[in-house]
């Protein structure tokens, strides 16, 4: 998996989705993140058409939304998105988007069996807290490879218990909402613009590059420009000290800063569902090829 992606996440189906991902193919970027919620994984599989690299060389990124959650809504929506939505054989990734559909485990058995039955190489999940994976563990199933949640230096020491959770079992990190979630007036933070004016970079370089030297793997968007997306991966230049990353780690937010929405993934409850339903639905399948 590329270190190095693009995210859709509010990128208008259509046209808007499909210069977003065609700039950053363009650009060379070979990882695209997208989700049933975004509803433009079509658009996704449009940019990828119109280009001439072979799906092979792009790992793409989907999951499963929560009105999906269950063994056999899970396993028949990610078919669906698949091979109708997407138009593809396989997805290089496949997630559970948020804990908040319950049936945790029972839903993370659909994405063992999709991925023992080759329509998916890897499976994770979004948003979820220790309390989630732990569910997961417990159960005695397959860990996920990757929790995908919103990470940037304002979060980063109320979620490091999280951080040291996912490290310790192996579990990748993609962080979303990188940038501040979208809110710009954070940039003007002292230490992130002293930063910044040291290596002549931007804010936004900054806190990408904060995210890649931390090993995580990180999703910008940019629909704007192709220049602004161009700027975002160029960050590949500089990397930032111990000191500098220590300094960032520290960043806190205050005052009204509290108010702000960071996606609260600790609140949702552990809702493991049933834990026998798969080996039930394959047992008949098998008896069913027998016939």
């Amino acid at each position: 998996m590329p270190q190095v992606g693009v995210g859709v996440y509010r990128c208008t189906p259509g046209p808007e989705t499909v210069r977003t991902v065609t700039w950053a193919l363009e650009l060379g970027i070979r990882m695209v993140d997208t989700a049933a919620i975004y509803q433009n994984e079509k658009s996704v599989t449009e940019a990828l058409k119109n280009t001439n690299i072979p799906r092979e060389d792009v790992f793409v990124t989907t999951n499963i939304g929560t009105r999906d959650h269950g063994y056999q809504a899970a396993y028949a929506a990610a078919e669906h998105a698949i091979s109708e939505t997407l138009d593809m054989d396989y997805i290089d990734l496949f997630l559970i988007h948020s804990p908040f559909g319950g049936k945790i485990v029972e839903t993370w058995d659909a994405l063992i069996d999709l991925q023992k039955d080759g329509l998916v190489r890897s499976i994770g999940v979004s948003n979820f807290g220790i309390p989630h994976l732990e569910a997961i563990r417990q159960a005695g199933r397959p860990m996920p490879v990757l929790n995908q949640i919103e990470m940037h230096p304002l979060i980063y020491q109320e979620r490091k218990e999280l951080l040291d959770y996912c490290q310790q079992h192996g579990i990748a990190i993609t962080a979303y909402g990188s940038l501040f979630s979208g809110y710009p007036e954070f940039y003007q933070h002292p230490t992130l613009q002293e930063i910044a004016q040291r290596y002549q970079k931007t804010v936004p370089q900054v806190l990408l590059r904060w995210a890649l030297d931390h090993g995580f793997v990180i999703i910008p968007k940019s629909s704007s420009s192709k220049e602004r997306q161009q700027e975002n991966y160029n960050i590949v230049d500089f990397r930032l000290t111990a000191e500098e990353l220590g300094q960032l780690d520290q960043l806190k937010a205050t005052g009204e800063e509290f108010d702000k929405y960071w996606d609260p993934i600790d609140k949702a409850d552990v809702d493991v569902g049933d834990l026998e339903i798969a080996k039930s639905v394959r047992n008949q399948k098998a008896k069913n090829e027998e016939l």
